[in-house]
């Protein structure tokens, strides 16, 4: 039996003409033109997904856009209280340091981002392409680290005569140190927690709500509460622990009141001599104390949240993979380190962006508890990037110098959450 030469599809030119190939001859077919009635429709269709859209769209761009634009457009301006002059990037300059070295960073990082998709390309290439994206790879590497080191450089150079760029990178330095100095300690005892109460204990329930107290509870009364009797320096509930694990009363912390750096707080504890440079050092000397009291009491409040999240993480897990790799012989730490732990890593990324993002916009607590040696903590050493725009609003009168903080600060927090998402991508999995 003879078969009938196969049937060849060509896909449809611009004019929505469809060809169709059989054997050596070719045959045009136009495609049906809608009617009237099927235009109408489509029309309707579209205008009522239109009307459905409008309301979340109005209040959107009403209570988002628009808002975000005008701050902007303040940024542009000497603006305190009443609109000033137009200053284009001027205020900018003012918080970052002279063009020449804020382009140098953003061309570092730019290069840097560059090179890590030109990584990325060389796993797709082969023959010569590799050779000259290896090349390409390194001359963006150093050509780039190069360029922000150099250019950051000049902005510390820069920041050690200017007062406002000093106090403005300070602040961003001590948001650094507030997130890494809470988001990991977070996670790690929800996680512990989350996995305690995963198990089948009595009261289960009942703990599971009292962890989740401590964020649902006003931020102001329990940082109030903090303030007044965990980090009061006489009579605390922390300095009378220490007390009694046997530090001698001279060399109790004042915590909130206290601007000394935790790094020579613990060497002089531990009667280690520091080098005068490390001590004045903002860097080496880390986060004051009262930053750190500030950090204890954010762990405090997000653990419970954390805690709930990764619950729902865990109870999202198959249980016949436990099943089957008990079978395969596998003990409780090969459970925890090859079931649990990669397939709770979307909650752990979700939590982890969610911290960060939540840090570098924390404002209330730390007013609360700082207040009562001004709004900054001692010597400004809790003063983080949000409080520092928030001085400017509120002490400063400065508008046009806040909205453009705010917008650095923006650009932060966009940059650290594309690194999270670049590192997320091989590290998360999703079932």
């Amino acid at each position: 039996m003879t078969l009938p030469p196969p049937l060849c599809i060509i896909p449809p030119d611009i004019a929505g003409v469809r060809s169709v190939r059989q054997g050596g001859m070719t045959t045009t077919l136009a495609r049906a033109r809608p009617t009237k009635g099927q235009r109408r429709r489509r029309i309707r269709e579209a205008l009522e997904a239109y009307l459905f859209l409008s309301p979340a769209t109005i209040l959107l761009f009403v209570f988002g856009i628009l808002p975000v634009g005008y701050a902007f457009y303040i940024s542009l301006h000497r603006w305190r209280i009443q609109k000033g002059p137009f200053i284009g990037l001027e205020n900018y300059f003012r918080l970052l340091g002279p063009p020449v070295n804020i382009a140098m960073v953003v061309g570092g990082i730019g290069l840097l981002i560059g090179a890590y998709y030109v990584w990325r390309g060389l796993f797709a290439q082969s023959g010569g392409w590799r050779l000259a994206l290896r090349i390409a790879l390194l001359g963006m590497l150093i050509i780039g680290g190069l360029t922000l080191v150099l250019g950051a450089d000049g902005m510390l150079t820069y920041a050690a005569q200017e007062r406002t760029v000093r106090q403005y990178l300070l602040s961003v330095l001590r948001t650094v140190f507030y997130s890494s100095g809470t988001v990991p300690f977070q996670l790690i005892f929800a996680f512990l927690l989350a996995n305690l109460l995963f198990q089948q204990i009595r009261g289960r329930s009942f703990f599971r709500m009292l962890y989740f107290l401590t964020y649902i509870t006003p931020t102001v009364a329990t940082a109030a509460v903090w303030r007044a009797t965990v980090f009061e320096p006489r009579q605390g509930l922390l300095n009378s622990l220490l007390s009694a694990l046997g530090m001698a009363q001279e060399n109790l912390p004042r915590w909130i009141m206290d601007p000394e750096g935790v790094v020579p707080f613990l060497a002089q504890w531990l009667h280690i001599s520091l080098p005068d440079w490390v001590v004045r050092s903002p860097v080496l000397s880390g986060p004051s104390l009262a930053m750190v009291a500030v950090c204890i009491y954010n762990i405090w409040v997000f653990t419970g949240y954390n805690t709930v999240i990764y619950l729902a993480g865990l109870g999202a897990i198959p249980y016949e993979l436990y099943e089957a790799a008990e079978i395969d012989g596998a003990g409780r730490w090969q459970l925890l380190r090859y079931v649990t732990l990669p397939l709770v890593s979307p909650t752990t990324y979700f939590l982890t962006l969610m911290g960060i993002i939540g840090t570098f916009k924390a404002v209330n607590h730390i007013y609360i508890m700082t207040q009562i040696v001004g709004l900054g903590g001692p010597q400004d050493t809790t003063t983080t990037a949000a409080i520092y725009i928030f001085k400017q609003f509120r002490e400063g009168n400065r508008w046009g110098v806040a909205s453009a903080a705010a917008f650095i600060l923006l650009g932060i927090i966009l940059l650290l959450t594309w690194i999270q998402n670049r590192v997320a991508e091989e590290r998360v999995h999703y079932g």
